[in-house]
C-alpha cells in the first residue's frame, strides 16, 4: 500500500502517483488523500489538485480502479482517492 499525503497541488500529486504506481502489487492500494478539494466538496477556489491527478491518471494507466467499496460510509476526505491496482 502507498499513501500520498503531501503537496496537494496538481502537477505534485500527478508526479507522485506515476513514481510511486510501480511500486503497488495487484490487489494492494495506491491511496490519494485530500481528494476532497477543489469543491470535491472543500475549498471550491483550491484549484487543480489530488481529485483532478487521481482522474487523469485513471485515464492513463488502466493498471488501477477506484474502489468505491471503500467509501461506503461516505464519510472520507479521499472521494474516488482508494485506487485499488488490477
Amino acid at each position: 500500500m502507498v499513501i500520498l499525503d503531501s503537496d496537494h497541488t496538481y502537477a505534485h500529486v500527478a508526479a507522485e502517483l506515476d513514481a510511486y504506481a510501480p511500486l503497488v502489487s495487484p490487489g494492494d492500494y495506491l491511496i490519494v488523500e485530500d481528494t476532497s478539494v477543489n469543491g470535491h466538496p472543500l475549498l471550491p477556489a483550491y484549484g487543480a489538485g489530488p481529485m483532478e491527478a487521481a482522474r487523469d491518471f485513471l485515464q492513463r494507466d488502466a493498471r488501477f480502479v477506484v474502489d468505491d467499496e471503500c467509501e461506503r460510509f461516505m464519510a472520507t476526505l479521499n472521494p474516488r482517492g482508494y485506487l485499488r491496482r488490477v
